[in-house]
Order: C-alpha cells, then sequence, then structure tokens
C-alpha cells in the first residue's frame, strides 16, 4: 500500500512538472523591471489581445467540437434506422406494489364518482322494467292460454 501511494505521488509530480515545462515553454517571462508606466500598461494591452484572441480560438473550438458531436449522432441515427437496429431506451424501475396501489385508488375514486353521479340523478317515479299492473286487473293471465284453443 505505501508503495502504490509513493507511485501516485510520483506520478503526480511528473505530471505537474510536465505541466510547467509547456506552460514554460508557450509563456515567455514578463519583464517589466525598471519599465515606465506607459511600457507596462503596452505589455498589459498586448496581453489582453492575446487572451481575447485565446478564448475567441477556444470559443470557435468549442463550438466546432459541438457541432461534429451532433452530426455522430444524426448519422448514428440515420445508420441505426438503415440497418433497422433501435437502440431501446432504458426504463425506470418501478415497484409493482406501487403501481397496484395507485390503480386501486385510482378505481376507487372512479367508484366514488360513480356513486355521487348516480344519487344526483333525478327519478322519473316510473321504472321501465316494472310489470304493468293493467294486465293482472283486467283478468287475463299473463300469458296467453294456448291450450284453451
Amino acid at each position: 500500500l505505501q508503495k502504490a501511494a509513493e507511485d501516485l505521488k510520483n506520478e503526480a509530480k511528473k505530471k505537474q512538472e510536465e505541466k510547467e515545462a509547456a506552460i514554460k515553454q508557450r509563456v515567455k517571462p514578463l519583464d517589466v523591471e525598471g519599465k515606465d508606466q506607459a511600457a507596462v500598461a503596452k505589455i498589459v494591452k498586448e496581453l489582453y489581445k492575446r487572451v481575447c484572441t485565446l478564448e475567441e480560438e477556444k470559443y470557435d473550438w468549442e463550438f466546432k467540437i459541438r457541432k461534429q458531436d451532433v452530426e455522430i449522432n444524426e448519422l448514428t441515427l440515420k445508420v441505426n434506422d438503415v440497418k433497422g437496429k433501435f437502440v431501446k431506451p432504458i426504463l425506470k424501475k418501478v415497484s409493482k406494489t406501487e403501481s397496484k396501489m395507485a390503480k386501486f385508488t385510482k378505481m376507487a375514486d372512479m367508484k366514488a364518482k360513480m356513486g355521487s353521479f348516480r344519487t344526483q340523478l333525478k327519478s322519473t317515479g316510473q321504472s321501465k322494467y316494472a310489470l304493468k299492473e293493467e294486465e293482472e286487473d283486467s283478468g287475463q293471465p299473463k300469458t296467453p292460454d294456448w291450450r284453451s284453443d
């Protein structure tokens, strides 16, 4: 474990030294010693212009990378369409008990709504399926008697 920790420290030091060497190679040291106010202002303006150009280049590169990523995604979709292969979406895991409980509560709500709907209906006083009492009062049998003929 100690050797692994030492190896990690050595790798970190090597990376840091490589970064510093690359920065020293690209960036020139500033000579502001013994210069007057105007010369220092001129150096600052030059550095500002350099930073602005570097930021513009950085933005351009980022834009190109984003554009290429979009093109890559579109082309992969076209290739999948041509091949007939489709990417399966990742489904969200849902516990069965929660879905069943939600279904039961939904059904209970529907029954409650139907019950309140039925109570709000007005009754006409007549039953659609009730037998007519007139047939009983007239003295005739409810069903025709075919044996009497």
